[in-house]
C-alpha cells in the first residue's frame, strides 16, 4: 500500500532531449495544489501535462547549467594554454636577446 502511494507521487520522464540523461524519475511534493488559469477545455487536456512539462523544464535547466560550467572550464583551460604559449615565445625571445648582449659585451672588451 505504501509503495502505491509513492508511485502516485512519481513521474518517469523518457526520451529527453539530452545526451547525458536517458530517464528521469521526478518525485512530486505531497499535498501541493497547482492552480491552472485556463479555460475548462484546456484544463481537462493539460491537467496531467503540467507536471511533466515542469519536470522537463527543471531537468533541462539543470542540463544547461552543467553544460555552461563545462564550457566555462574548457574556455579557462584554453585561455591558460594560450597564455602559456605566448609566455613561452616571449621567454625564448628574451633569452636570445640576453645571449646576444652577453656575446657583444665579451667582443667589445
Amino acid at each position: 500500500m505504501n509503495t502505491i502511494n509513492q508511485m502516485k507521487n512519481m513521474v518517469v520522464l523518457r526520451n529527453l532531449p539530452s545526451n547525458i540523461i536517458e530517464e528521469a524519475f521526478v518525485i512530486l511534493k505531497p499535498n501541493k495544489k497547482v492552480r491552472i488559469i485556463n479555460t475548462k477545455e484546456d484544463t481537462e487536456e493539460k491537467s496531467g501535462d503540467y507536471i511533466i512539462k515542469e519536470a522537463e523544464m527543471i531537468i533541462t535547466n539543470y542540463i544547461t547549467d552543467v553544460d555552461k560550467e563545462n564550457r566555462i572550464k574548457n574556455n579557462t583551460i584554453k585561455q591558460i594554454e594560450h597564455k602559456y604559449k605566448k609566455l613561452k615565445k616571449i621567454n625564448t625571445v628574451i633569452s636570445i636577446l640576453f645571449a646576444i648582449t652577453i656575446i657583444f659585451g665579451i667582443l667589445v672588451k
